[in-house]
């Protein structure tokens, strides 16, 4: 009886001992395919990152770089850039009917360092008298009116179009049209620096119509978070065509008010698209006569 217990006892253990065996088997064979599988995913993940950097070194479009500050022109952006020569069928700056990519007229001096404020100011007169050249402004505004009533360095008012809606609701497409006439100034979404809000009452509305009614007066003093916001985000600027191609020329300049308030003077036309900003809000902006 005593050696049958001991074969019982003996052989319990041996199955014990089996299953343990089995069981941490098991046990190794899972950590070793966790481990696997933690090595693919990293060997995945690296190779993504790889790849992302090699398409932002390499590629000739590069959108990270592009998109935040004026930047000299390319072979790429220039079509884009210089859109704005080819409303009405004139090449802007240049003679009817050019086909030339750039036909601006010589600059007075030639090295941008050299260059002042007013010799910028000076050459997008002479831009603006070559895009208004054919344009009956007196036809459309009046029989008596003049194209000097409507400029503001020269004592006149212009003629302001403003644009109130909301999101996708094809806003952008009617500024760019607004944008295609000569002589025109373009204030495109100047409450971007309020962020994706729909602003409906104080505190926010006090500010927003301070900012629109300093802007359709070119007063670009006060409005620094606009302007700094600007700096980071170019699309700010980069709709208004006749603005920008001075910026890419002389970035120095884009962002300062004693820039910006003289050379939106010079424009017989403004445009000007809102869509964070409920219109029942602008009821003092429209009694303003200014």
């Amino acid at each position: 009886m005593e050696k049958a217990g001991l074969l019982t006892v003996s052989s319990g253990q041996q199955q014990l001992a089996s299953g343990s065996g089995a069981y941490g088997a098991r046990a190794a064979r899972e950590r070793m395919s966790r481990r696997k599988n933690l090595a693919g995913l990293c060997a995945v993940t690296v190779g993504c990152i790889l790849l992302l950097y090699a398409s932002q070194r390499y590629s000739s479009n590069n959108y990270a770089t592009e998109y935040f500050r004026p930047r000299e022109r390319t072979g790429t952006n220039l079509r884009i850039l210089n859109s704005h020569k080819y409303y009405g069928g004139r090449s802007y700056g240049g003679a009817a009917g050019g086909t030339s990519d750039d036909t601006y007229p010589p600059i007075p001096t030639t090295h941008n360092a050299t260059i002042g404020i007013e010799d910028v100011l000076s050459y997008q007169r002479m831009l603006l008298a070559s895009e208004t050249a054919s344009y009956e402004y007196t036809a459309n505004f009046g029989e008596n009116e003049k194209l000097t009533d409507l400029i503001p360095e020269a004592g006149g008012s212009p003629r302001r179009s403003l644009i109130i809606t909301t999101w996708r609701s094809g806003s952008t497409f009617l500024g760019d049209i607004l944008n295609a006439l000569p002589g025109n100034y373009y204030h495109y979404e100047p409450l971007l620096d309020f962020d994706i809000i729909q602003i409906r009452g104080p505190p926010n509305d006090s500010v927003a119509i301070h900012n629109l009614r300093h802007l359709l007066r070119c007063d670009y003093s006060e409005m620094e978070n606009y302007l700094d916001y600007g700096r980071t985000h170019n699309y700010l600027f980069s709709h208004n065509v006749r603005l920008w191609q001075q910026c890419v020329r002389f970035p120095q300049f884009c962002y300062e008010p004693r820039f910006l308030g003289p050379f939106c003077r010079l424009f017989p036309l403004q445009s000007m698209k809102v869509v964070r900003l409920r219109a029942s809000l602008l009821t003092p902006l429209l009694e303003d006569e200014r």
